[in-house]
């Protein structure tokens, strides 16, 4: 009887999973075809999970459309092959190869989709924007193949393209256009085309067993910038329903409008526009000399009292004329940002390649105290007393003035907007560390060599997405054992929003079965007086600090985040070599560009 009982109960299961997938592969139909609403798609078996490739969610952002919101799609009769990757938006990549595109376009508002294999109606689906500095990057890079992850996760993963450098990003206000004889707004177009492709996504992913209802933006560095945009932008909120960031340098202050008509001039000078608000002359001349004017244009501060627009020259754009009011920090001070559960996080040496970027060279004790002298003038003592020098003979600053940048441009203003929300009634934050230097180093290349054997900005990528076997790379077993955690933490925040409960059997029972720790994951402030983070280490595990790095994060706090000072506010004496170090750095004459 027991055994007639136990082959009716596994008879019950099949007939149920064959029913649940025959209801999938009913919208998905045996030849991958779905029938969206800009017309029918037909996908791809790529192993580890099904590969919608390509998928336009824009019209081509190409003549008259150049510097124009976004357009919807003209739908199409027959069937488009999804098949292929798009190429990337007009940029000169300046990351590790597996992060640039093969090839650039103006033609590039498209996006891929990965669908799991396992037969669900109820995909929770996560979106990806890439990083970048709002200048090079796309979602079909292959770091961010999201194949591996989608079978790992059970969730459906999407990456895409939105427009870079000025294409996405010039912020002239409202200015007459001749090809719609109407007024159009000029900024922010980059956010733009990214909730366009959320807006496809809610409308879509129901045909292919995805949860409109269960939708999770997420992004690294800009990506993870975009992210907090939409998470305070009234235009966004019914289009998503939780955040991922990873590293979002949240002090990087945003474009006021006449920053950004500043810039604007300088690319028009420089593609033989007089009139800087003259879309006819913006429209006519190539991609590719408006792309290489973008770049140009940058290597010049037009605001004296914005130190760090060397950083992210181009960025959103804040104030009238916008979707921003204020600045994304100020309005979670508020508590006015939308509440939706939230994870985001850093790597350890966030701020190594920007520093190293800036001093190729030993940085003296010297001119480390300039440096802060210059950041922030008024409170350079508490700064020193902070982050001390090493004054050993011929020692190397630029190990304390990493952990500076890291903690004053992403980890300390994420814990603050975190902690000002839940002051504000809000607490559903998850936070991470990840201090893991990648064994397969020489991915990072030579151009990137000072990033061995460190936790660089980005690191945190390969183990997120898991794309090592597309290229050919290998984890160590710690490495391993790490991101197989990460994966489950991830997985069960895009199913539940919360990393600590999956959501299915299958998935627990995977989780369960895990090497290594996996610890119990609270929220932020799970406790008063405390604020919590998971310390992701591919060696000994991983692990929950309290409190970390407070005493540091206490004293930004007190300075007060999008504190400006001017160039000129530096009132120590400095050697002739020394100015000109300063004046390079404010001319953004670094030796490498800085990708946010």
């Amino acid at each position: 009887m027991f055994i007639m009982g136990l082959k009716a109960t596994f008879m019950s299961i099949f007939l149920l999973l064959l029913l649940t997938s025959s209801e999938v592969f009913s919208q998905l139909g045996s030849d991958l075809i779905i029938d969206s609403t800009i017309g029918k798609i037909r996908g791809v078996d790529q192993d580890y999970a099904y590969g919608f490739l390509g998928i336009p969610f824009a019209q081509p952002p190409v003549g008259d459309l150049r510097l124009r919101e976004p357009q919807p799609v003209i739908p199409w009769e027959g069937i488009f092959e999804a098949n292929e990757k798009s190429p990337g938006c007009m940029q000169v990549c300046n990351q590790p190869p597996d992060g640039c595109p093969l090839s650039v376009d103006e033609d590039c508002l498209y996006l891929n989709l990965w669908v799991p294999k396992t037969g669900r109606t109820d995909y929770p689906t996560m979106i990806f924007m890439h990083g970048g500095n709002f200048r090079d990057g796309s979602g079909s890079a292959l770091l961010y193949d999201g194949r591996i992850l989608a079978q790992d996760a059970d969730a459906i993963i999407i990456t895409i393209n939105y427009r870079t450098e000025a294409f996405g990003w010039l912020f002239l206000g409202d200015v007459h256009d001749p090809a719609t004889g109407n007024k159009e707004s000029i900024a922010n177009h980059g956010l733009r085309d990214q909730k366009m492709a959320f807006k496809w996504t809610k409308d879509n992913i129901a045909l292919v067993g995805g949860d409109p209802n269960k939708i999770t933006i997420s992004g690294q560095s800009a990506g993870a910038q975009s992210v907090g945009v939409h998470l305070v932008s009234e235009e966004s909120r019914d289009l998503f329903d939780q955040a991922l960031m990873f590293s979002n340098p949240y002090s990087l202050p945003f474009k006021l409008l006449d920053d950004g008509i500043a810039l604007g001039k300088g690319v028009a000078n420089l593609i033989g526009c007089p009139d800087v608000f003259d879309l006819d002359c913006w429209r006519a001349v190539s991609a590719e000399d408006l792309l290489a004017a973008s770049r140009q244009a940058t290597s010049i501060i037009y605001n004296p009292n914005e130190i760090l627009q060397i950083f992210e020259p181009w960025s959103p754009a804040v104030g009238p004329y916008t979707e921003l009011p204020e600045e994304v920090m100020i309005v979670n001070q508020q508590g006015a940002a939308q509440k939706k559960p939230t994870m985001l996080g850093i790597v350890r040496e966030e701020g190594w390649p920007y520093i190293t970027g800036i001093f190729r060279n030993e940085l003296g004790n010297l001119q480390y105290r300039l440096f802060l002298k210059a950041i922030i003038p008024p409170y350079y003592r508490e700064l020193i007393n902070l982050y001390p020098a090493d004054n050993t003979r011929d020692a190397d600053q630029r190990n304390i003035l990493s952990d500076t940048c890291t903690d004053y441009i992403f980890y300390c203003p994420s814990i603050n907007i975190s902690l000002s929300m839940s002051d504000h009634g809000y607490d559903n934050f998850y936070f991470y560390v990840l201090n893991s230097a990648w064994s397969f180093e020489e991915e990072w290349t030579e151009k990137y060599k000072d990033c061995w054997g460190h936790v660089c900005h980005g690191g945190d990528l390969p183990y997120i997405f898991r794309t090592g076997p597309l290229g050919n790379v290998s984890y160590s077993p710690g490495e391993t054992e790490m991101m197989n955690h990460m994966t489950a933490y991830i997985s069960n925040f895009l199913h539940t929003g919360d990393p600590n409960i999956p959501g299915t059997p299958e998935l627990a029972e995977r989780i369960a079965n895990l090497e290594g720790r996996h610890p119990f994951w609270p929220r932020m402030r799970a406790k008063a007086g405390h604020y919590y983070a998971m310390y992701y280490n591919d060696c000994g595990g991983n692990s929950v600090l309290s409190n970390y790095r407070k005493e540091y994060c206490d004293v930004f706090n007190e300075i007060g985040y999008y504190y400006v000072p001017r160039l000129n506010s530096i009132d120590v004496e400095m050697s002739e070599e020394e100015i000109h170090e300063l004046v390079n750095l404010s001319q953004g004459k670094s030796s490498v560009d800085c990708n946010c």
